[in-house]
């Protein structure tokens, strides 16, 4: 099982944060956790009241069509995070995902039994995150645009944990990219699912985080 620690960070504020002291990950094939050549990377960093969360995605086709907040940027392509509190298999989860656009879609969900084909799996859009923050920066050029685009997650702790946060504390997870044009043929992620047709929904492959 894959395990992330991260390291406080002292500043409360995203856009003054010291990535270099957080551990660089390099997603896989989540099908089969073969390495990519151009995979996704991600970083994690906390304090007391967030998770911060850095996105760095090498792109030779940036794209997007979706405009609004909880459009189904999953159809295209994008960065994702499933996330909940405690160390166990998690029953119930958060979904949030970011277009290079800046689309955000946010989602609750219910898998008590770790398989969305289950009757009892539900995807709740209408939930929503409160106070989250999220900016983004893209270095591209030319016609389709080709670059790095950047995604940086400032959560509120309160919205995974309920309460501050505190060195110890564990969380279980996965980090996702989905890439391709003009059809989907990248699917990544942290702790690869081994689910063909690609599945992120596996929660008995969330990797455990802890704060330290």
């Amino acid at each position: 099982m894959n395990t992330y620690l991260v390291k406080q960070t002292a500043s409360d504020k995203l856009d003054n944060l010291d990535w270099s002291q957080a551990k660089e990950i390099d997603l896989v094939d989540a099908t089969n956790g073969l390495k990519i050549k151009k995979s996704a990377k991600f970083r994690l960093l906390w304090s007391p009241r967030y998770l911060y969360i850095f996105f760095d995605v090498t792109d030779d086709h940036i794209w997007g069509t979706h405009k609004r907040d909880d459009d189904p940027i999953y159809d295209e392509e994008a960065v994702e995070v499933f996330l909940a509190f405690g160390k166990s298999v998690p029953k119930e989860y958060f979904e949030l995902q970011f277009s290079p656009n800046g689309v955000k879609y946010d989602a609750w969900v219910k898998n008590p039994t770790g398989n969305r084909c289950d009757k009892q799996f539900n995807v709740d859009v209408n939930w929503n995150f409160k106070n989250i923050e999220f900016n983004q920066e893209i270095d591209a050029s030319g016609n389709p645009r080709k670059g790095t685009w950047t995604t940086y997650i400032k959560i509120p702790a309160t919205e995974i944990k309920g309460s501050n946060f505190k060195a110890g504390d564990a969380l279980r997870g996965n980090f996702y990219r989905i890439d391709g044009w003009p059809k989907q043929n990248s699917f990544q992620a942290w702790s690869p699912t081994m689910k063909s047709p690609p599945d992120f929904h596996v929660p008995q492959k969330f990797g455990i985080i802890y704060l330290r």
